[in-house]
């Protein structure tokens, strides 16, 4: 079994965003904002995951990365105090587009429910004065 603190966990979301860093041999590194759970975000912040690699840490605040070599120790608060864009709400329901398809139906069905209960009891009004 591994160590718990080499657990992985996936982000929730990766995001493309309209902003790129164009290097001066002409390749584009685009982007992204990527969305963790409030757990993965505390272990940026203790200094046990890096940010630069994603590679969860032994121990907290490492001169370097262990992985890639960053140096955690005297870059990644800075970084993560510039690059956090604070906590928000996902939602992991249905998406938007299909639910609201869904409740237009189901308005729909309701509309035509009533018409047809109108029209009965309108047709048995009229059976029942003549």
């Amino acid at each position: 079994m591994a160590e718990r603190w080499r657990r992985w966990e996936a982000p929730i979301r990766i995001d493309q965003v309209n902003q790129a860093l164009w290097l001066p041999d002409g390749r584009v590194l685009g982007e992204a904002e990527i969305t963790w759970s409030p757990e993965q975000i505390e272990r940026f912040r203790l200094g046990r995951k890096c940010a630069n690699c994603l590679e969860p840490q032994e121990h907290a605040w490492p001169e370097r990365c262990s992985l890639c070599g960053y140096p955690m120790r005297t870059h990644q608060a800075e970084f993560f105090a510039r690059e956090f864009g604070g906590e928000g709400y996902v939602h992991r329901g249905p998406d938007l587009g299909e639910e609201m398809e869904r409740l237009d139906e189901y308005r729909r069905k309701e509309e035509e429910a009533r018409g047809n209960s109108r029209d009965q009891v309108v047709h048995q009004g009229r059976q029942e004065s003549g």
